[in-house]
């Protein structure tokens, strides 16, 4: 940490409470990458004389952040910036962001609704004649782009998707408003480099390792309602499961 420097200094009088101040600070530091994933934060004494509040306002903060998702105690060892983690429970980008506290936007390449290939009839189950929504976004948190999403849904199931407007709009809730709600996820995770149109988006160098995420997401009555391909940034963003053996005997 010594080599950073954080924008952190006397705060400014303000109707928030000091350390809901200070939260914002550290959070606006890991925003803006002075602070990047997996690095230490500053003691509790230093950040006391930074920003020139007792050591109970900073802890209240640090408790703040954490529940957030920005920041994590490790005990002795003192308090570390976190990723967005995608947890063991099916949340859509937006709602697992919202969720760790961060403000979410898209820039949206493209959206259209189309008739499905014969690949995405298949795996989508369409009837004839139905329709998909296309839809390609770069994926903002906090302003900052974090991830690249193509996602091609069941438009027929509800057809009020192509309407919204999908740089704040969540195409999970969409489905909710139709009483859809998605359950069930099957991925497939992998580790590749950013090619040249990915680097370009998501402003990183070129082969750069980022996370790349498949899924077919299902309802609540078992039918796949989305088909969905992204890449994300590996420092901002983290994939994590539950595996277990299974307990029946083999034959």
């Amino acid at each position: 940490m010594a080599s950073k420097q954080l924008a952190m200094g006397r705060l400014a009088p303000a109707e928030p409470p000091r350390y809901v101040r200070v939260a914002r600070a550290v959070r606006d530091a890991i925003a803006e990458g002075a602070l990047p994933v997996g690095d230490r934060l500053p003691a509790e004494r230093e950040l006391c004389r930074r920003f020139r509040v007792s050591r109970a306002t900073i802890r209240r903060a640090l408790v703040e952040l954490e529940a957030q998702g920005r920041v994590k105690a490790a005990g002795t060892r003192g308090w570390f910036v976190t990723a967005l983690v995608e947890p063991n429970v099916l949340l859509g980008f937006t709602d697992l962001a919202a969720h760790r506290g961060f403000a979410t936007s898209s820039r949206v390449l493209a959206s259209a609704v189309r008739a499905p290939n014969l690949d995405e009839a298949e795996v989508l189950k369409a009837p004839p004649g139905s329709a998909v929504l296309e839809l390609e976004r770069v994926r903002l948190m906090d302003g900052v782009p974090v991830g690249w999403q193509r996602a091609i849904a069941a438009a027929w199931l509800a057809p009020s998707l192509a309407d919204l407007r999908y740089e704040h709009a969540s195409l999970f809730q969409g489905f909710r408003e139709h009483d859809i709600t998605p359950t069930r996820a099957d991925y497939g995770v992998a580790a590749i480099p950013a090619d040249a149109r990915t680097s370009e988006l998501l402003l990183v160098p070129l082969g750069t390792c980022l996370l790349q995420v498949k899924a077919v997401t299902s309802d609540q009555h078992g039918r796949p309602i989305e088909i969905s391909e992204g890449t994300f940034l590996g420092d901002r963003y983290r994939f994590t499961a539950s595996v277990g053996s299974d307990p029946r005997p083999q034959p």
